[in-house]
């Protein structure tokens, strides 16, 4: 008899996880299909793209409806950022979950790497750099953050400073798992603006951070970004600015004994970037100056204390910044007000070039500009 032939079992592809890109939109109708788009042509699948429009008053939802089932939508009345989150966290049905905002767009490979990254660690939040764009997505010459990602631990870094280096919104992803236990954001109404510093700050203090040393997405300044990037041209932003930080720290408290991690109050008046605005605020304005325990001579120590404490500065980066809080605290205020623009203006650390980049995407600086 004829020996039977051995079984064929053709072994099917492993099934990769589900990923999910919530892209969080308010009245930005001039970019929400350049992020739309970036998020629809990642390499990764399976992938669900989840819009989220805050109460756009502008065209931003006749835009979105032209997507069709391509994408998922919520519309919700204005109620800002974090409840913003909120909803995309609750519709997310992916093992990881990135918050785009519509302003910015993602490399094509995105998320095929911060799935990867996820996939060979117990990260609860993978990292990466944002180019600078102006509106039309050409490159400024600078990264987002504005320190090269730390080799110290997450943990560290906010028990000495308040925070960690870390990416504006869009260059985040989270494991889902970890959302879950911090979602959702209680107080929506006090993350309006600066949400990522809710999840980004918790994830800090929650479990291992991954950094991806590439470029994954492209942040774009434009003028009316809510952080300062794209130039701070008021007290009122001014004072946003160093609030979003005691904000973060509030969170990070209030879930110390969630995470077993506790540290000492107000650790960002070590951070020179929020002391100076926080100085800043209290020589030109005083009665207004959201803090009202602060005191000129207090925060010139403790901005003369963050130049030989913050550890991503060079030493004569520590001189410069240590002469300047001297200049904030004792020039007369009429010469505070009328530099204030150049006081406050971001200070572009992070060059292009010098970041020890794996990604090369200057023959395509421009993902997702294309309309349905």
């Amino acid at each position: 008899m004829p020996k039977s032939r051995p079984e064929i079992v053709c072994a099917l592809p492993e099934q990769r996880p589900l990923a999910t890109i919530v892209v969080v939109n308010y009245n930005y109708e001039r970019f929400i299909a350049a992020a739309i788009d970036s998020a629809l042509e990642q390499s990764y699948a399976p992938l669900e793209v989840i819009v989220v429009d805050d109460g756009s008053t502008d065209g931003s939802r006749e835009i979105i409806a032209a997507y069709g089932k391509r994408i998922r939508v919520i519309l919700q009345e204005n109620a800002g950022q974090g409840a913003v989150y909120n909803a995309g966290w609750l519709a997310a049905r992916g093992a990881f979950v990135l918050f785009l905002d519509s302003d910015d767009v993602l490399a094509k490979d995105a998320i095929q790497k911060v799935v990867g990254a996820f996939e060979h660690s117990n990260a609860v939040k993978v990292q990466f750099y944002l180019r600078q764009v102006d509106r039309e997505l050409k490159p400024l010459g600078y990264l987002l953050p504005s320190y090269d990602f730390s080799s110290i631990d997450a943990r560290k870094q906010i028990a000495a400073y308040g925070y960690y280096v870390s990416p504006p919104a869009s260059g985040n992803a989270y494991r889902k798992s970890f959302l879950d236990e911090i979602m959702p954001i209680a107080d929506a109404e006090l993350y309006r603006r600066a949400t990522d510093g809710y999840t980004t700050g918790l994830a800090g203090i929650a479990g291992k951070i991954v950094s991806i040393a590439e470029i994954l997405g492209f942040y774009r300044v434009h003028g009316d970004n809510q952080g300062g990037e794209g130039g701070v041209k008021s007290v009122q932003q001014l004072h946003h600015m160093f609030m979003r930080d005691i904000k973060r720290e509030r969170s990070q408290h209030a879930f110390g004994d969630h995470f077993n991690f506790h540290f000492p109050e107000d650790r960002s008046r070590y951070c020179p970037g929020h002391t100076k605005l926080r100085l800043l605020s209290r020589r030109m304005l005083p009665h207004e100056h959201p803090i009202k325990t602060d005191g000129v001579g207090n925060l010139m120590i403790y901005g003369l204390l963050s130049a030989v404490r913050f550890p991503h500065l060079k030493l004569h980066q520590r001189l410069v910044v240590g002469v300047g809080f001297l200049a904030l605290g004792l020039l007369p205020r009429w010469v505070l007000r009328r530099y204030f623009s150049a006081i406050v203006s971001p200070q572009k650390r992070n060059k292009t070039q010098s970041a020890h980049l794996l990604l090369d995407v200057a023959n395509d600086p421009a993902p997702g500009k294309s309309r349905p």
